[in-house]
């Protein structure tokens, strides 16, 4: 019987996750969680160049887990990853599908603010400079905006089921809910309060 999820720590005993990872894969269309220790960015990107669908540090909170898990055993429905930004998935390249998708994945670590076109990138089949143009041509805006408009769109989102400000940074990857505060006002003219 196949799986319906895995979740695969890149440290095995007797094995390399990575290729335990590329194995599943090529091999089955399952959702696969990475979990690791190592926590540097070259496990992070040997992970997405090999379709990993999420990845998590050590050590994290099982709540986080346990949304993800939730949230990847749902059924498919790309329309709702990429309605914040009135795209239509259908009409998107496989390179800018791959590359939302490792942004929108990544949405929530404490460094998606220093996300690079190269990091980006190096999951898709493109080099940085033509995923730039990719993203203007089929999204109409640029890495930094796309970026905003996720963030915006998140925290409205989190604001509707109520969630307190400080889940809410949390969940956007800021470790100061005035931190939030300050790129809600630069980016929308508004106060947090006047984004509900």
């Amino acid at each position: 019987e196949v799986a319906s999820l895995v979740i695969l720590d890149y440290k095995l005993p007797d094995m390399d996750g990575i290729k335990v990872l590329k194995n599943i894969k090529e091999n089955y269309k399952i959702p696969v969680i990475m979990i690791t220790g190592v926590g540097d960015k070259e496990t992070v990107l040997k992970s997405w160049r090999h379709n990993a669908d999420y990845y998590i540090d050590k050590p994290f909170q099982i709540k986080e887990l346990k949304e993800k898990i939730a949230e990847l055993l749902k059924p498919a429905n790309d329309a709702v990853h990429f309605k914040n930004l009135n795209l239509n998935p259908s009409k998107l390249s496989p390179d800018i599908r791959r590359a939302l998708e490792f942004i929108l994945l990544h949405l929530s670590s404490p460094n998606s603010e220093k996300l690079t076109l190269e990091e980006i990138s190096s999951v898709t089949s493109v080099s940085p400079k033509y995923l730039s143009d990719l993203f203007c041509k089929e999204c109409g805006q640029n890495l930094h905006q796309i970026m905003t408009t996720l963030k915006i769109e998140k925290t409205k989102e989190l604001l509707d089921i109520g969630k307190d400000v400080k889940e809410i940074a949390h969940a956007l990857g800021y470790n100061h809910p005035n931190n939030l505060y300050r790129f809600i006002k630069s980016a929308t003219g508004k106060s947090l309060s006047e984004l509900r």
